[in-house]
């Protein structure tokens, strides 16, 4: 009787298996020993972000960031060339000038200041950033070791950014705003949207015509203008909706057709920093001593649920995958406290 053909060998698999690996680490440690510039480093991560499908906006805030970072190195470590130079106690340092020294507007002559150091956020944003990229550089072994890996983010204060705007403050901003020009009249539908809608101002320059339904008295922000990547429709009111039309309609009139609604007096599309320098300019002549776009966003999420909205609501029109976001938003001072105990304490029916 003939014997049956063995299988092949599993060492024989096993060996293949083992090229295929020596191969991989080879190539692996090939990349340890190139040494990378940050701006050639900065290639290889925006390349691969942009493969991921990465936001042409997100794309330009890692180039500035890097920028910022590179100035930073080129001020204190002049020697430190490449990424493999790179340490934690360096970023360590970073940290400390960001938030001791570096001046919030430095270069700007309109707005620069006296005073030293970034806000939390802004510092913690730019941590993340360097995170992404140091991570990046690990995993494609052109760095040995992570020197971000033990760096934690700063914390916050509880009493932090998460305030919004007063009556007082809002009717002030209203207040300097002359809407026979255009320029202020946009800012002020800009405000109102953001007052009535809490959209994002990222998601707000971007709204087209075709994105509001009149009849319903909505407006669709498209997944590929959302934050979330996900698309939602937001009720507006009918008065801000009226403002909306009229704005169209003078764009219609001073511009070449478009579809965006909030133009620059150019008649090209605007771009959020654009309404962020002018409103700040608004707040400095309102005596506001602090004015951002989002403050109106968190206005809208504590006023709507000082109004009787619920949190769950709010949740699906602030597009907050978690519902503990949206808690955060809502920061009562202790007049809103005292208002809302007024109205609605159990104990005041029995009391006449």
């Amino acid at each position: 009787m003939s014997e049956k053909p063995r299988k092949a060998p599993v060492r024989e698999r096993k060996g293949k298996s083992l090229i295929k690996s020596r191969n991989a680490a080879t190539s692996s440690a090939a990349n340890i020993f190139i040494k990378l510039t940050f701006k050639e480093a900065l290639e290889l991560f925006v390349n691969a972000k942009k493969a991921e499908g990465m936001r042409p906006r997100t794309i330009s805030d890692y180039y500035k960031h890097m920028e910022w970072f590179q100035r930073f190195l080129s001020e204190f470590y002049p020697d430190v060339k490449t990424i493999q130079q790179l340490t934690a106690d360096i970023i360590r340092r970073y940290i400390n000038y960001l938030r001791d020294e570096r001046n919030p507007y430095a270069g700007n002559q309109a707005r620069e200041k006296d005073t030293k150091g970034l806000a939390i956020n802004t510092i913690n944003i730019r941590l993340r950033t360097l995170r992404a990229m140091c991570r990046f550089w690990t995993e494609e072994d052109y760095l040995v070791e992570n020197p971000m890996a033990k760096i934690k983010p700063l914390r916050k204060d509880t009493i932090d950014d998460m305030t919004g705007f007063t009556e007082k403050e809002l009717k002030a901003l209203f207040s300097v705003l002359d809407t026979r020009q255009y320029s202020n009249f946009r800012d002020k539908v800009i405000m109102l949207l953001l007052l009535d809608t809490g959209i994002r101002i990222n998601e707000l320059v971007n709204v087209q015509i075709s994105h509001l339904d009149v009849k319903r008295l909505t407006l669709t922000i498209p997944a590929e203008i959302a934050k979330n990547r996900k698309s939602r429709t937001i009720p507006v009111s009918r008065k801000v909706m009226k403002l909306l039309l009229e704005l169209h309609e003078e764009n219609k009139q001073y511009f070449e057709p478009t579809e965006f609604l909030f133009l620059t007096a150019y008649g090209d599309q605007m771009l959020a920093d654009t309404f962020r320098r002018r409103l700040w300019k608004y707040a400095e002549e309102a005596g506001i001593e602090r004015a951002t776009p989002h403050m109106f966003r968190h206005t809208f999420a504590r006023d709507y649920l000082l109004a009787g909205g619920d949190v769950f609501t709010l949740q699906l029109i602030l597009d907050h995958a978690d519902i503990a976001t949206t808690r955060r938003y809502v920061q009562m001072d202790e007049n809103h406290v005292k208002e809302q105990h007024q109205r609605f304490s159990p104990a005041s029916k029995y009391l006449k």
